[in-house]
């Protein structure tokens, strides 16, 4: 009994510790080789690195995880959410259309750089875990980002 209690307690740590570099890996990608955050914010709220750079909140998208890669994918036609694979309008891969198709609606490229797949995935699976339906930001959230009595934290509430 005592060893199938330790053997269950090492699977769950190791399983959070994956989760951990998971995230850790994902929001990297987000924050730096994407720059999600230039439009979306840190938190994922739409408070964009600039008053002209809001996006839309992603803390209250309804979007499941396919559609989460495939917008990071493919992008959003006729607005400023950039497309993040290189070929994407190359072939009818995105939304059934190529770029000839859909002329000036057409999504830019990233100010970053592109994404494989796998980095789509890591970031949609941490935006279900970390953003959607999550609310407004709060102050441990924060300190999570930016470590804990960060002053920068201090405007969010403590709870939600």
């Amino acid at each position: 009994m005592r060893n199938t209690l330790i053997g269950v307690m090492v699977i769950v740590t190791s399983a959070t510790v994956v989760a951990q570099d998971n995230f850790s890996y994902a929001r990297r990608i987000y924050l730096e080789k994407a720059q999600c955050s230039y439009c979306h914010g840190w938190s994922g709220d739409g408070a964009g690195e600039g008053q002209s750079n809001r996006g839309p909140n992603l803390r209250q998208t309804r979007l499941n995880r396919e559609l989460l890669v495939v917008t990071i994918m493919c992008g959003r036609p006729g607005t400023a959410m950039p497309h993040y694979d290189e070929a994407a309008y190359s072939d009818k891969r995105c939304y059934g259309m190529t770029k000839k198709e859909l002329g000036s609606l057409t999504p830019s490229l990233p100010l970053g750089s592109t994404l494989r797949t796998p980095e789509a995935e890591a970031i949609a699976d941490y935006l279900l875990a970390k953003f959607v339906g999550r609310g407004s930001v709060t102050r441990p959230e924060c300190e999570e980002s930016f470590g804990i009595g960060a002053r920068s934290c201090r405007e969010y509430p403590a709870k939600p």
